[in-house]
């Protein structure tokens, strides 16, 4: 049992981050003691992170956290790296006491049940691009989404790209497949669930081809986004870490690619280096100026650094060219620069033109509207957005996640102070994360 602890130990998803291992070890050290039964999140907060129960209104919250992360982090550990461990370790719902399992049966019969939720979660936008991996194995006649394509001119090019791939391995095309799919939905970043969920397709890409700078890419980019969307605190800082472990690896198997340039940046945003951030994905746009992947997260760190002109000039849909390009967040962008720049009639239209056109609707959008709406005396129709946010998002911490991603905190308060005259309260984080934001 302690040799499979330690085989978990080594893995880069738990060796990146002291939080999540030191309580494993603990678990794991308190049950074959002989004391499974009698660890509570209340010892677990005392003995691993310290924390007294009169420093806190809830000091076993960053307990529950880490729980479910653990929980994540070991089924896809025993989906990739561990699948032909022989003993593996389980944190079961409900608990804090580990479930240790002898795996008997043949890696192949064994897999099967641990696979099917996996796949059956990253089927809904990953089905196109295994078929289109299946299609070109056969044929290699239709123009992969990756590397972007400059311009429609160049299917050739792209054509050649795809063969050069399928060369390499069939695994590789696959695993370029479902990294283009899954980076296509990474927007909007305020969705917490959907960051968690394609950032298992992209460990799936590093399980299919551990070379392509893709999937650590893509994994930088969503393990950053989930420090930003987390209060400040330890939480936040093991996302960021894991992030930064991810872009290395990228660099590693592709330096001069502009979406590890544009990967690195973000995770500078979630490490709060707003300069060094900008500094980097504007490097990313100029090395690839028709990727409209690069630009929208070029526009994100525009609009959260307060530099609010480039974040439209990003969102500026006349830069694409190639077909290939989709963009999800540039209208949202347009719509939230153009609130902080007083322009409120250009916010509600960039948000309008947004849902007219199926780009996807978060908290943070309908927020922009209802505040939009008040800074322009129509109060009714404020208040009916504000009640949709509640109805749709009711448990959204906004202050967050504003707080979490602004670089100055005023920018922040800008947006909030319209929605608190309209009767939003905010939650309890907002003061500690707007101090954090502040130091």
């Amino acid at each position: 049992m302690r040799s499979a602890l330690d085989r978990v130990l080594n893995n880069e998803m738990f060796s990146q981050s002291e939080r999540l291992s030191s309580f494993l070890t603990y678990i794991v050290e308190e049950a074959l003691a002989g004391r499974g039964d009698a660890i509570r999140g209340k010892t677990i907060a005392q003995d691993v992170y310290e924390r007294a129960p009169q420093e806190g209104s809830d000091p076993e919250n960053i307990v529950r956290v880490h729980a479910r992360q653990l929980r994540q982090n070991l089924a896809m550990y025993y989906e990739t790296e561990g699948r032909r461990d022989p003993v593996r370790i389980h944190l079961d719902s409900g608990g804090y006491c580990p479930r240790f399992e002898h795996v008997d049966l043949p890696v192949s019969k064994t897999l099967m049940p641990r696979r099917t939720s996996f796949l059956l979660m990253a089927s809904v936008f990953v089905f196109g691009g295994a078929l289109g991996g299946l299609i070109a194995h056969s044929t290699l006649k239709q123009p992969i989404t990756y590397p972007a394509v400059e311009d429609a001119s160049d299917d050739r090019q792209a054509q050649l790209t795809r063969q050069a791939v399928m060369e390499k391995s069939a695994a590789s095309l696959q695993a370029v497949n479902f990294a283009e799919q899954a980076r296509g939905m990474i927007f909007p970043i305020f969705d917490r669930p959907r960051q968690e969920l394609i950032n298992s397709v992209f460990l799936h890409v590093i399980e299919t081809d551990p070379n392509f700078y893709g999937g650590y890419a893509g994994a930088a980019q969503t393990l950053a986004t989930l420090a930003i969307l987390s209060p400040r605190g330890p939480v936040r800082d093991d996302f960021a870490a894991q992030a930064e472990a991810m872009v290395q690896k990228a660099v590693t198997f592709g330096p001069t690619e502009p979406w590890v340039q544009s990967a690195k940046a973000w995770v500078e945003v979630a490490k709060g280096d707003y300069d060094t951030a900008y500094r980097l994905s504007s490097r990313a746009k100029e090395m690839s100026t028709q990727d409209g992947h690069i630009l929208d997260f070029h526009g994100a760190v525009s609009l959260f650094s307060g530099r609010f002109e480039d974040a439209i000039e990003a969102a500026d849909r006349s830069y694409l060219k190639g077909r290939s390009n989709q963009r999800f967040a540039s209208r949202n962008i347009f719509g939230a620069a153009n609130y902080h720049l007083g322009n409120y009639e250009k916010t509600l239209e960039g948000f309008e033109a947004a849902a007219a056109f199926g780009d996807p609707v978060s908290a943070p959008s309908l927020a922009y509207q209802a505040a939009a709406l008040q800074k322009l005396g129509r109060s009714s129709e404020a208040s009916r957005k504000l009640q949709e946010l509640e109805r749709s998002w009711p448990n959204a911490p906004l202050n967050v996640m504003f707080y979490g991603i602004y670089q100055n905190a005023e920018l922040a308060d800008e947006l909030l102070a319209p929605l608190e005259e309209l009767g939003w309260e905010p939650k309890a984080a907002k003061a500690g994360a707007k101090e954090a934001n502040a130091d």
